[in-house]
């Protein structure tokens, strides 16, 4: 990207450095405590654990941990799943201030001004034509996840809109 920050009252957009990213997948059995339900991500010791689908899960991990948070996923799968390895397939951008629920309503689908939307909340929604996940940090930051491809097409949408706010 040629600009990674954009700073303008009440938001900032910040392209985040590459990391792990593996997605755990289960098909049977009890879903293991470790995990948080469907709509709700954490920190775990291993990095960020998101909670994407009803059976499926994200993790993000710094990339020097990549095996350890993968091993750690694989013995939640035992015979009941499947981790896979997406480290790439994901960017990732810090939205952070007063007005990134703002920001995320302009070309969105999504209602994020809901009061249970807070921290410790995923979804996901489509944006711009796109699929994003979303995943609320504090009351004031959210990162959010869409296709590398569509980076800096959706990074550039925010400039044009912060821009408007004057």
């Amino acid at each position: 990207m040629t600009d990674p920050a954009v700073l303008q009252p009440g938001v900032t957009v910040q392209a985040c450095a590459p990391e792990a990213l593996l997605r755990l997948d289960l098909w049977g059995g009890p879903v293991p405590d470790d995990l948080p339900s469907m709509g709700h991500g954490r920190d775990t010791p291993w990095g960020r654990l998101l909670g994407v689908e009803p059976a499926a899960w994200l993790l993000r991990a710094p990339l020097t941990r990549e095996a350890e948070a993968g091993a750690w996923l694989s013995g939640l799968a035992a015979e009941q799943g499947a981790v896979i390895v997406l480290t790439g397939g994901l960017a990732r951008f810090r939205l952070e201030g007063p007005r990134w629920r703002e920001l995320l309503t302009i070309n969105a689908v999504f209602d994020v001004e809901d009061p249970a939307f807070g921290p410790g909340r995923v979804a996901g929604t489509i944006l711009n034509h796109t699929a994003i996940w979303i995943d609320v940090v504090t009351d004031t930051a959210a990162d959010v996840y869409c296709l590398p491809s569509y980076a800096e097409h959706l990074a550039a949408g925010w400039r044009h809109a912060i821009g408007r706010w004057g």
